[in-house]
């Protein structure tokens, strides 16, 4: 898209009507001149600061198009600015978009697996520590068998500084009908999906919010047990018996399943956490977010002083374990709450974090249903939709439209590079997300216009 603005219009680039107008236009414009790729590069770099800043000023979400290659276009955006990415690349020799440099053509798999490797470091780069990637990419037959380029790619990215977390099973009920007699018919495809190895022996903890597409249960009863609340306050606990009432449960219950008397290979099965009763947890009662995480580590790091990590060990009876409290990258700790009590002893700090660090409460462990629903699990049933549109390989919105609720937060910014008819782009705009689409054709950067403006 950017390659339709002019130096004569780049100043008054931000102004809405004026850049409306750019968009409209179906050939360059023609007071480029000399200076054209210079402009691009401003115009994409400002579109890109625009997309990040948190515009509080009722943003129009409409999605930025990129034409021209991936790489290309990747390497305009800046280091560790991008959410989300969803995309899928063009199938290695599945179809001929006509144009050259198109991405599916390469001449064997290799070559289009050490392609696809640097568009997956590429995408690395800009995406941030607490993003997400994925990948919707299909598989291939050659002399009647299937190439497993989908899980060569996989492994290559495993080496490259991703961690994969899940394989995802899009099944499509409504899938194409297939002539061949001496296999079964093709009906799913994979959806890989990646966040980012910190390389290290920590991970980042990425952005989800799988609540937000949970599904609700069949059967609404709760699993809640009476006399015994999910929450108690250490006091409640302590006044209440509630040990001996957990106790008295438990025996009472007479459970002769097949986890009976044992206490080991118990899994996270449902029986197996049935066969251990009810138990009550003590846990912090103050969730701790990640910036309140680093504030407290910088709060011990300033009153450490000239105390050596190796003396507060020795006093606590630790070893090598003090030090991961004053750390402020994502490998650090926070002391238990008894340790707290220890360490302020040693520091002789205030009381500043002291009800956050020290408060608890009881947690009910017991097996029962979510009261979000359940989780949507790793099979995913969603319907091919048939449109007119000029693309012949479209997804159905709901898609991207799932990852986008459950991994793409407030004032996020989706990336889909392959875009194709911008089906990522619509889902975005449909849930108030900034996004920008890369794609090579023309033809189909023109389709999205389409698409957005509607």
């Amino acid at each position: 898209m950017s390659k339709y603005i002019c130096p004569r219009c780049l100043k008054d680039f931000k102004q809405k009507s004026r850049y409306e107008k750019h968009l409209a236009r179906k050939t360059p414009c023609q007071n480029n001149g000399d200076k054209s790729q210079e402009i691009v590069n401003e115009v994409v770099e400002d579109m890109v600061k625009k997309v990040e800043k948190d515009n509080k000023n009722q943003p129009d979400y409409i999605p930025l198009i990129k034409q021209g290659d991936v790489i290309d276009e990747l390497k305009k955006i800046s280091n560790l600015s991008i959410d989300c990415i969803i995309t899928s690349p063009p199938y290695w020799s599945q179809r001929d978009y006509n144009h050259s440099g198109q991405w599916g053509d390469e001449h064997t798999v290799l070559e289009y697996i050490q392609r696809m490797n640097v568009w997956a470091n590429e995408c690395k780069r800009v995406l941030k520590d607490e993003g997400s990637l994925f990948l919707n990419i299909g598989d291939k037959y050659d002399k009647k068998s299937l190439l497993m380029l989908p899980e060569r790619l996989c492994i290559n990215m495993c080496e490259n500084g991703w961690v994969l977390r899940n394989k995802i099973i899009w099944y499509k009920p409504n899938h194409q009908p297939s002539g061949v007699k001496d296999r079964f018919t093709n009906t799913w495809e994979y959806i890989f999906f990646f966040t980012k190895d910190s390389g290290k022996y920590f991970n980042f903890k990425y952005y989800q919010n799988i609540d937000s597409i949970r599904i609700q249960h069949k059967n609404q009863h709760n699993g809640d047990i009476e006399g015994f609340p999910d929450i108690l306050t250490c006091k409640e606990y302590t006044d209440g018996e509630y040990d001996k009432k957990v106790l008295e449960y438990n025996n009472s219950k007479n459970y002769s399943g097949k986890y009976v008397n044992q206490t080991k290979n118990l899994g996270g099965s449902a029986g197996a956490r049935k066969s251990q009763g009810l138990i009550y947890s003590l846990k912090r009662d103050t969730d701790i977010t990640a910036s309140n995480k680093r504030e407290i580590h910088e709060y011990l790091k300033s009153n450490r002083k000239n105390i050596s990590i190796k003396h507060i060990d020795q006093e606590l009876g630790y070893k090598d374990k003090a030090g991961h409290w004053f750390r402020t990258d994502p490998g650090g700790s926070l002391p238990k709450p008894e340790d707290w009590v220890k360490l302020k002893k040693i520091l002789n700090f205030d009381d500043k974090y002291d009800k956050i660090m020290t408060q608890q409460k009881y947690i009910l462990q017991h097996v029962k249903n979510n009261p979000k629903g359940k989780n949507p699990g790793d099979v995913w049933e969603i319907p091919l939709k048939h449109t007119k549109d000029k693309h012949f390989a479209q997804f159905p919105i709901e898609l991207p439209n799932k990852i986008i609720k459950a991994f793409c937060p407030e004032n996020g910014i989706v990336l889909d590079t392959f875009a194709g008819s911008g089906t990522t782009g619509l889902a975005a705009q449909q849930n108030n997300v900034q996004s920008i689409m890369i794609e090579l054709n023309c033809d189909f950067c023109n389709l999205m216009k389409t698409r957005f403006s509607k």
